[in-house]
């Protein structure tokens, strides 16, 4: 039912379409059918001129102008049967049309709300799942539903309808034929259904099989550079070799069950023909029934078996739609972010952690526990602590990348997890310690943050980035394209476009997580005068482990094991005994040491 309900959804737009495609079928098996029973009137009734006995052809052949008439004049016969067939065509044209068009704007209409949803999934959720395995929901399981879509709905009804009229058409004729005409229909119909059962478990360990091969080639190619830095590409083969292996031995299961459901059903259906073959013999000697009936119910055996036979492929890609859409609903059905909903206060940058713990959700202990300290509209403060001390947690927490568990934060007097989160993030600009280019020019890369943005408030940004001078020695300058994640740039220049595109924006609070750690300390100390000149009045985070970078800020807050341990300037924390003194005096010793060598 769930299946049947997300189809439907994604039908919108087609669903009349849909409704069209049955009604063509439906049409199409009514010709289908008519044309053994022409041919049965025109052999019995027009050339071996026996009585007609069946009322519906009586008032057709009166219509054509009687018996004699056609007899005399036999085009009229060959005429129909064109007319016939030439409908058909016409049918079968409007059917494969539609079926088209219905499956690819189904397709269109899934991609674009998986697109979007996973746009508004929260980050949390960006964080456990696995890319390739994402992509191949998106791409294969997608492609699942629409080759269902564009051919096997149609031809489950034609299946249906054609058993069903021609079967009341030959009982009609000859009651003890068509029983032998549908003996095994039983049979093929439990053949089916146990073959369904099975193509769908092993279609759902194949597709799962599929989605960590993509997943392992996709890590692999991000992080290209690691693999080749560590001399690990014989590894990394194995690997992959092993997962490629996993998945062709459960696709071979998938074509093995196949092989052996097409064979059995073709020795049962071809007994079947046989049977009615020798049977339909029989009866015709003995003058039980006509030739023209005999050949009905030759025809009529093909058309009914096949359809029927060709029920448990349909079965089967019926399971693997309906493991496809279990898959699409896993992302579908997780509450997205809401972006929209909650205040929308002026920012100016006053900001009061209040006795604030976190921890993740799959984790066991805080990340964060009991942090309070106070930072006021211009400030600059920077956050030390030793690596998993909570430094870039308590940053998530002010862009609402995740809620604390407890506590408050208060932004302007107001409480953050009251502010929309639309609102808020377009007013905490946040440089990431990994940014993250697009394969686009540098140009487009640093406006991205701000499409509105002119031209030269994009060089501004790049001037206070300290960038603008290297982008400019490029031969294409602010035109160069950027390789994909900015692999022709180098980690510094990277860093620092990423750090243009977010002061493009003028935010009135400003995050650099980590994010000057990758340019020398002559480049940090530039932007962050640059950053002071241009940028009053906007409170701004330091998260770094350099004292460099640290001593001129306004407050300096040092995290230990989620905790704060020191707030104060980098005056009062060197003549203090603690965390922040000792790394003092460690990034001393290691800058002499330098010196001397």
């Amino acid at each position: 039912m769930k299946q049947a309900t997300f189809v439907w959804r994604f039908l919108k737009g087609n669903r009349l379409k849909t409704l069209g495609i049955i009604l063509v079928v439906l049409m199409y098996v009514s010709m289908t059918l008519i044309s053994p029973l022409l041919f049965s009137f025109l052999i019995d009734n027009v050339i071996n001129a026996s009585p007609i006995t069946n009322p519906f052809l009586l008032s057709f052949s009166n219509l054509l102008g009687g018996v004699d008439f056609i007899r005399n004049n036999l085009w009229i016969g060959a005429v129909l049967i064109v007319l016939i067939n030439l409908t058909i065509g016409v049918f079968m044209f409007l059917r494969g049309r539609w079926n088209g068009e219905v499956s690819e704007h189904f397709a269109e209409n899934v991609r674009n709300q998986m697109y979007e949803h996973l746009q508004r999934l929260p980050y949390a959720y960006h964080v456990k799942a696995k890319t390739g395995d994402l992509i191949q929901r998106c791409t294969s399981d997608i492609d699942t539903c629409r080759r269902f879509l564009a051919g096997q709905i149609s031809e489950l009804v034609y299946a249906v309808a054609i058993a069903t009229f021609a079967l009341a058409v030959l009982f009609n004729i000859y009651t003890p034929l068509a029983w032998i005409a549908i003996i095994s229909i039983p049979f093929i119909f439990f053949f089916a259904y146990q073959f369904f059962r099975n193509m769908q478990k092993a279609f759902q360990r194949s597709d799962e099989a599929e989605g960590a091969m993509s997943a392992d080639l996709n890590e692999n190619l991000s992080g290209t550079r690691v693999v080749k830095a560590f001399n690990r590409e014989e590894y990394e083969l194995k690997k992959f070799d092993k997962k490629n292996k996993e998945f062709r031995d459960l696709t071979y299961k998938l074509i093995k069950l196949l092989g052996v459901y097409w064979g059995v059903s073709d020795f049962i259906c071809l007994t079947q023909i046989l049977a009615v073959v020798i049977s339909g013999i029989y009866f015709a000697i003995n003058g039980q029934i006509t030739v023209g009936n005999f050949f009905v119910f030759i025809s009529y055996e093909g058309m009914i078996l096949w359809p029927i036979r060709n029920v448990g492929r349909i079965l089967s890609d019926m399971g693997k739609m309906s493991v496809s859409i279990g898959r699409l609903n896993e992302v579908l059905d997780t509450p997205v972010e809401e972006m929209d909903l909650g205040e929308t206060p002026n920012i100016k940058g006053d900001i009061v952690f209040d006795h604030v713990s976190f921890k993740y959700d799959d984790g066991e202990k805080q990340v964060l526990e009991d942090v309070s300290f106070t930072v006021k509209q211009g400030e600059t403060v920077a956050i030390l602590g030793p690596t998993g001390s909570g430094k870039s947690s308590l940053m998530h927490l002010l862009t609402r990348l995740y809620d604390a568990n407890s506590g408050s934060i208060l932004l302007n007097g107001h409480e953050l997890k009251n502010i929309q989160r639309h609102h808020l993030r377009k007013n905490v600009g946040i440089v990431l310690q990994e940014p993250f280019l697009f394969s686009k020019t540098i140009f487009d890369n640093i406006k991205m943050a701000n499409p509105q943005a002119k031209e030269r408030e994009v060089l501004r940004a790049a001037q206070i980035a300290s960038v603008h001078t290297v982008i400019n020695e490029f031969e294409l300058g602010y035109k160069t394209l950027v390789g994909e994640k900015g692999v022709t740039l180098s980690g510094g220049q990277k860093q620092r476009i990423a750090i243009a595109r977010t002061i493009i924006n003028d935010c009135p609070i400003l995050i650099f997580d980590d994010s000057l750690s990758a340019v020398d300390t002559q480049t940090d100390a530039s932007i962050r005068a640059a950053l002071r000149e241009v940028s009053r009045g906007v409170t701004t985070f330091l998260i770094t482990h350099r004292i460099a970078s640290a001593q001129n800020a306004d407050k300096i807050v040092v995290l230990q094991d989620g905790r704060v341990t020191q707030i104060g300037t980098h005056e009062s924390l060197v003549a203090q005994e603690g965390l922040y003194k000792r790394i003092v005096e460690i990034q001393n010793a290691m800058i002499e040491g330098e010196d001397e060598e």
